[in-house]
């Protein structure tokens, strides 16, 4: 039986979970990338070459997990994707930037299954392939909870705990998005960094329509001082939510967020009210788990379908790579 090499961009929490589970499967890592250079493993003893040069060592790979964040508008993440693509490299990634506003390039290869992306939405829910089985010309309405570590905040809040400690357990717990230091800016990465990529990619694997949503073209608000302690108030009934509609006059009680429109649907996210839509009280998850809801016929009348499942955190995240990983490769 044929060995499987693979290479790993990205040293962090995540990258390192993919690591040790590659190995589990008996899988040969040929290589890990990070900041300071390829190494031939996780201890960094011995170094292969500069990062810079990481395209030199695709030759011979049966994939490739990309594993880093989103710094940037995607541009990173594309590129890695592209490099290994051209090396007729199949590639799994959680990098969420690329797909959120390159996926319009990408969509041929992810059609001809050279991208695993199951966890840049939901981590180990693997809800977006749930949804594309879901969804069809039935669906009305489609509503998700894709932030974990928000949902984990405000669950935490909603118990009495307060923002500092709970936001504090949040990044010791590798829920957090990195760099994120003052509980505001925990938030403000989350809300305004993570989610609109997450709903970008969410719309986009639907295929409503020909036009692709774009992060960059979305117009986020800005989130204040003032706001936030309104939120920690009504956070019992308060949760960020991904709505994707076609009907756009429904009026909201909601904080901050976004709203954006291609053809007839209506994308918004933002801190809803619980109370707003009584499809909500179905979608709220637990914990740092994600969950997605579709309305199905007229006003709802063929149903309502929910899935929950674990949302932040490297294992999650990383054993979704690894399924993805097995499908691409053909294991």
């Amino acid at each position: 039986m044929k060995k499987i090499s693979i290479g790993i961009i990205g040293k962090g929490n995540i990258g390192s979970e993919v690591y040790h589970k590659s190995q589990s499967n008996g899988w040969i890592v040929n290589w890990i990338a990070g900041s300071k250079g390829i190494f031939s493993d996780l201890s960094e003893k011995t170094k292969i070459a500069e990062l810079k040069n990481y395209e030199q060592h695709l030759q011979g790979l049966d994939g490739i997990f990309l594993a880093i964040p989103t710094l940037d508008n995607g541009e990173a993440g594309f590129h890695y994707i592209k490099s290994s693509l051209n090396a007729n490299v199949p590639v799994v990634t959680c990098e969420k930037g690329a797909l959120s506003n390159y996926f319009l390039e990408l969509e041929e290869a992810i059609k001809n299954q050279q991208i695993g992306y199951s966890a840049t939405v939901g981590g180990g829910s693997r809800l977006l392939r749930y949804l594309q089985e879901r969804i069809g010309p039935q669906v009305q309405e489609i509503h998700a909870v894709v932030n974990g570590t928000l949902n984990y905040i405000f669950e935490g809040l909603s118990n009495g705990r307060s923002l500092g400690e709970v936001v504090e357990e949040t990044k010791k717990l590798g829920y957090a998005e990195p760099g994120a230091k003052h509980p505001l800016e925990v938030i403000i990465k989350e809300a305004i960094g993570d989610v609109p990529m997450k709903a970008s990619i969410l719309f986009n694997i639907c295929n409503l329509t020909n036009e692709r949503m774009r992060t960059k073209d979305v117009k986020i608000e800005t989130i204040e001082q003032n706001e936030l302690k309104r939120l920690i108030k009504e956070a019992t009934n308060r949760r960020y939510i991904v709505s994707i509609t076609r009907d756009g006059n429904n009026e909201e009680d909601v904080i901050w967020g976004f709203k954006h429109k291609i053809d007839d649907w209506h994308i918004s996210a933002g801190f809803k009210h619980v109370e707003d839509n009584p499809l909500f009280r179905n979608l709220i998850p637990s914990g740092v788990n994600n969950a997605i809801l579709t309305s199905e016929g007229e006003f709802g009348k063929d149903g309502s379908y929910v899935l929950i499942g674990p949302g932040a955190g490297p294992g999650p995240t990383a054993s979704s790579m690894i399924i993805d990983a097995k499908k691409i490769m053909h294991l």
